[in-house]
């Protein structure tokens, strides 16, 4: 049985999401290992994160305006009016994800480049911890094919630049 047929018999959702929403899944899960695979050592935390983006934009430098789009996707999804809304809790941040230096540069309280590169790929992630982990099925999926396709934009750069 291929799987794609399995999982739309399964009623977990899947079988509702459009070619674009399984496109976007697939994507992600294959940049994002080679990724993890290429520029993290095939171990990703954001302590190994925030040691790359450092290193990245005091070696070669990055395009600000790159990490800025992506950046501003992230706080308009994450921050409210009143603060962080329910979308930002579901992110499952854990104690070693550095939660306030994510919170801070989605305030704008933080702004150096690679903290602001660092925030989104911990976001990124989050994703995929959230997906691998099977975090995503509960919701199935829903709202998610823009943060995939943003992810795998940034990621496939990343790997452009600084993937040997």
């Amino acid at each position: 049985m291929e799987i794609e047929e399995y999982l739309e018999n399964k009623g977990m959702g899947y079988e509702n999401l459009s070619d674009g929403e399984r496109k976007a899944i697939s994507n992600f899960a294959l940049i994002w290992s080679l990724f993890e695979a290429q520029l993290l050592g095939e171990s990703a935390s954001a302590r190994k994160i925030l040691q790359r983006s450092e290193e990245w934009v005091n070696g070669r430098g990055i395009d600000e305006t790159l990490v800025d789009d992506h950046l501003n996707y992230f706080k308009g999804r994450y921050v409210e009016d009143d603060g962080f809304g329910y979308r930002f809790r579901h992110l499952h941040l854990r104690e070693n994800d550095r939660e306030q230096l994510v919170r801070d540069v989605l305030l704008g309280n933080e702004n150096a480049l690679e903290n602001k590169l660092a925030c989104c790929l911990i976001i990124i992630l989050r994703f995929r911890n959230n997906y691998f982990h099977g975090i995503k099925w509960a919701y199935q999926f829903r709202e998610q094919q823009e943060n995939f396709e943003r992810s795998c934009c940034l990621l496939t750069w990343c790997l452009d630049q600084y993937a040997r």
